[in-house]
């Protein structure tokens, strides 16, 4: 299996990230969150000239001291990004950083994919189930078309800002379930368009598996196992198929759904 990207933050910042297409630099990216760089302190050390916004904001020092969202305090910059700066042995926002970090770190970083699709089974009341099962670091769109937005996930689109795949909160939290009517409109405007994906999307169960939220959350197919959330007396949990078993680093026995 393939592992899926968790987000673009340091790996902008250590430079792995592909170039924006069309002749495009990473300074594009910036001007869309201008109007919150000097509340989140964006990084501007070496190399800042030509970084991807998200590098700027995780290397950067944000000015408020509390996440009210979280209710914790920030930890060097909006992403909390001090403690891996500290791992490799050099202070938060330094441009030592890129040193520090030995290339094969480099090199699995910017090897990893953006999202992850294969063909599961999964237990149900009524036996195994065949599903699509799709893994992205957040989660996809309600309201975008799912073959729509893997193709920018699969293309590692870097000439985007800010990825809600990869980033979003309310916007990704549940399952596309219009997927299917958002297709079929397409193909409605382009009848020889429809193809073998599309119909599989009609056919198959399609499952949507995320972290990123901080929480553990099941419904149905939307399935986000995050209930660590970074949080350092939080237990680290995942969940195996097709038995849609739980499984913590705390427990001693597994917890069937």
């Amino acid at each position: 299996m393939r592992v899926p990207s968790s987000k673009l933050k340091p790996h902008a910042f250590l430079r792995v990230l592909p170039l924006p297409p069309n002749g495009l630099s990473f300074s594009d990216t910036w001007k869309q969150y201008e109007h919150n760089e000097d509340r989140e302190g964006w990084y501007k050390d070496v190399g800042y000239e030509d970084m991807h916004l998200q590098g700027k904001r995780w290397g950067g020092r944000i000015r408020e001291k509390v996440n009210l969202d979280k209710g914790t305090e920030y930890i060097g910059s909006i992403y909390d990004a001090e403690t891996t700066f500290e791992s490799y042995g050099v202070p938060h926002g330094s441009a030592d950083l890129v040193k520090a970090v030995p290339a094969e770190h480099k090199k699995f970083l910017s090897e990893l994919v953006w999202v992850h699709e294969e063909n599961v089974c999964v237990e149900t009341s009524e036996g195994k189930t065949n599903c699509r099962l799709i893994a992205v670091h957040a989660g996809l769109e309600k309201g975008k078309g799912v073959e729509e937005q893997l193709k920018i996930l699969k293309a590692k689109d870097t000439s985007i800002p800010k990825v809600e795949a990869l980033s979003g909160k309310a916007s990704v939290w549940e399952i596309p379930k219009d997927w299917e009517l958002l297709e079929l409109e397409k193909a409605l405007m382009a009848p020889n368009a429809i193809t073998a994906i599309l119909v599989e999307l009609c056919e198959k169960p399609t499952i949507v598996v995320s972290g990123h939220h901080g929480k553990l959350h099941i419904d149905g197919l939307r399935l986000i196992i995050d209930e660590g959330g970074g949080k350092e007396n939080n237990p680290v949990t995942a969940i195996v198929l097709p038995s849609m078993t739980l499984v913590r680093d705390t427990d001693s026995i597994t917890t069937q759904l």
